[in-house]
């Protein structure tokens, strides 16, 4: 699990950008955000895969109209809400981060209840083990995000990582996907139970050719 000292020995924590005071919407707080504190961040990230790995690269996508928009994440929204002093961006680097990881182990414990999938020469019961695990992972994702702005994209994410240890090839991952949930999913916009079903259903059906 990442910690501060790892994050505050990388180059750019060295040259911290301040952030001009003032309400985020103002024009020139606005423009600081998107041209300082924006690439500031950018060379974060770089930084942060080239220490942890390509996992670190999350820490940026928080929940709803964040910087990068439609994530888990909510240590962090953009650098004009999220950046103040160099101690206080460092500390929400740190967080966001821890925040990230702990999501993604959460997703292996979720991984780990439902595989290996339960084969069975009975339609009904791989049907059933699929939609199981589809209508969870819809749910958590969900719940996670607040179903804010963007939320389905990291939904078909989880699918796709779902399927992708679930010995799916990864050519059949986007098709299976658009067909289950193409335009039923919408920002700001929680989905009913119903249709969670109805989607975990038609994911089903699709994997297992039933």
């Amino acid at each position: 699990m990442p910690d501060a000292a790892p994050v505050r020995s990388l180059a750019p924590a060295a040259s911290v950008p301040t952030r001009p005071p003032g309400r985020s919407g103002q024009d020139d707080v606005y423009q600081w955000g998107q041209r300082v504190g924006t690439r500031w961040a950018d060379e974060m990230s770089v930084a942060l895969v080239r220490h942890y790995g390509r996992w670190a690269s999350g820490w940026r996508w928080g929940v709803g109209e964040a910087d990068l928009g439609g994530g888990p994440v909510h240590a962090g929204c953009c650098p004009t809400d999220s950046m103040g002093s160099p101690e206080q961006t460092l500390a929400v680097v740190t967080e966001a981060l821890i925040e990230w990881r702990g999501w993604l182990e959460e997703f292996i414990d979720r991984f780990d209840r439902f595989l290996p999938l339960v084969t069975d020469d009975r339609a009904d019961v791989a049907l059933d083990a699929w939609e199981r695990a589809v209508a969870h992972l819809v749910t958590v994702v969900v719940d996670r995000t607040c179903a804010d702005g963007g939320w389905e994209h990291h939904c078909r994410q989880v699918l796709g990582w779902f399927l992708t240890l679930a010995g799916v090839p990864a050519e059949r991952h986007a098709p299976l996907v658009e067909r289950a949930v193409g335009g039923r999913f919408d920002s700001f916009v929680p989905p009913p139970d119903r249709l969670i079903r109805d989607v975990a259903e038609r994911l089903a059906r699709e994997v297992t050719g039933r």
